[in-house]
């Protein structure tokens, strides 16, 4: 479904990722983990071409995300897309907030893109919010609008970019057990997160990162018990032993 192949990428002088290869298959739910700064976000981003690269090729469902003749707008429209800090439209209610891609992007009528949008609050566990603000919602709750939000697109595939990193601790469980629950229904996903109980839990591999590269790939059990690199061993080390 993904593929990454010797992708490298460049903030003027600075190399932030160098020769990333990776795979994720259809159904497959890959954890990218490693310390702060060390590319996993901007390798995420260049997947759905939010964030050009200088070198290598992605691709998604055999569109080259890379490729000038590619149409970027209507490539992201198939690949779900969940924030840190939930992007929601502030002065949109919920439902509105997951009725304006829809109508706008897929060309669906109102009718059907709001039932759409119930269905998937409901999936959620929010179908009684829908009429409300963002604003009037708390952290997770905002999440969990977000994830439905490009659940309703349809999407072949999900990327979340450290979804958890901005919420209260007790709101965390909420925003993955949605996560759990996409990933048990099949869907591909890709996720940069910190939560190694959900990465024990639910992916199948973990891509480990450090210093803009990958440097393990390797089956989820496999990585918790034996990493193979000294610089996994000591992330793993410290992120563990609390």
């Amino acid at each position: 479904m993904i593929t990454l192949s010797h992708v490298s990428k460049w903030y003027q002088s600075f190399q932030v990722l160098k020769d990333c290869s990776a795979e994720v298959a259809k159904g497959e739910v890959v954890v990218v983990c490693g310390p702060s700064g060390s590319g996993k976000s901007t390798l995420i981003k260049c997947v759905n071409g939010l964030e050009p690269f200088q070198e290598g090729s992605i691709t998604v469902a055999g569109v080259g995300v890379g490729d000038r003749k590619t149409d970027l707008p209507k490539l992201r429209a198939r690949i779900g897309m969940v924030f840190q800090h939930f992007e929601l439209f502030p002065h949109l209610t919920v439902m509105r907030n997951l009725v304006l891609a829809q109508v706008k992007v897929l060309g669906r009528g109102s009718r059907e893109s709001e039932e759409r949008g119930m269905k998937l609050l409901d999936r959620v566990g929010l179908r009684e919010h829908a009429g409300k603000y963002p604003g009037q919602l708390s952290g997770g709750q905002q999440q969990r609008v977000a994830i439905a939000r490009a659940l309703a697109m349809d999407p072949i595939a999900m990327l979340f970019d450290e979804p958890t990193s901005a919420l209260d601790p007790e709101m965390i469980n909420e925003v993955l057990d949605v996560m759990v629950a996409l990933a048990r229904d099949g869907m591909t996903m890709m996720v940069v997160t910190h939560e190694m109980g959900f990465a024990r839990k639910v992916a199948h591999r973990v891509v480990f990162m450090d210093e803009g590269r990958i440097v393990e790939d390797a089956p989820t059990a496999d990585f918790f018990q034996k990493p193979r690199s000294d610089r996994a061993q000591i992330f793993l080390s410290k992120i563990l032993q609390h």
